[in-house]
């Protein structure tokens, strides 16, 4: 009985310990793009991300790909000089008017690999 009573107190403790302990990390992701996720954009001249933190060295890849699954050449990403936590990648040539897809995978602090995806459109002229 006196094993299980332990057991309970130092189980009770660790969750009271763990609530009142914030996490300051935040977790990684996208916090904003451009363009913006779901908006209709004249032909931009590059994709620009900027994530939540620093991701490690060598782990972001950015992708543009029409909505027929047609590649867009774009040139490798390309981290910000002043704020390490923003990438770009500058588009080839103007983008016919089309739905498009951003995917990106990078990774955090903590090691995981995060792959997301959002769209955009390019307006007729």
């Amino acid at each position: 009985m006196t094993n299980l009573r332990v057991a309970a107190f130092s189980a009770a403790l660790f969750l009271t310990l763990a609530a009142a302990v914030p996490s300051t990390l935040p977790h990684f992701g996208l916090s904003k793009s451009m363009p913006e996720a779901g908006s209709t954009v004249a032909s931009p001249e590059e994709v620009r991300l900027w994530f939540t933190q620093v991701p490690q060295e060598g782990t972001v890849q950015i992708r543009v790909v029409e909505a027929d699954d047609a590649g867009v050449h774009v040139m490798d990403a390309v981290q910000d000089e002043t704020d390490g936590r923003v990438f770009s990648v500058v588009l080839h040539g103007t983008l016919p008017p089309a739905a498009y897809t951003v995917s990106w995978r990078g990774m955090g602090e903590d090691g995981h690999v995060i792959r997301e995806t959002f769209e955009f459109t390019v307006a007729a002229h």
